[in-house]
């Protein structure tokens, strides 16, 4: 298992999810790109339950081995939902994604006609 840090917040998740993580958050990176991740982390009496991650770019994640006394949780299902993610993130934007710029016409400056 390993122990996750993300945050500010600490929790146990499989070793296979805790790389596809890192995985994620390269491609999230370099895509400028943000996701919801749903992982399953071991609470300290054991218990399975699922995290819900904001994940995206300048995301700092570090990721431990650490040794447990429960199983690791189930990690097929998640490993693909986030392999999933970075393919969706990878995809080819469509639409405008940068700001425009939008002039100053001076519409703060009293000297100017009122519009409204």
């Amino acid at each position: 298992m390993r122990r996750i840090s993300f945050s500010g917040a600490s929790f146990l998740t499989a070793d296979r999810i805790a790389d596809a993580l890192v995985s994620l958050l390269v491609v999230l990176n370099r895509k400028n790109r943000s996701v919801v991740g749903l992982i399953p982390v071991v609470l300290v009496n054991g218990a399975v339950v699922t995290a819900t991650l904001l994940l995206g770019p300048a995301h700092a994640l570090i990721a431990v081995p650490e040794e447990s006394l429960w199983p690791e949780p189930d990690a097929a299902d998640t490993v693909t939902h986030l392999e999933r993610l970075g393919q969706a993130a990878s995809a080819e934007q469509t639409g405008f994604s940068e700001t425009i710029a939008i002039p100053d016409y001076g519409w703060s400056d009293p000297d100017s006609p009122d519009f409204w």
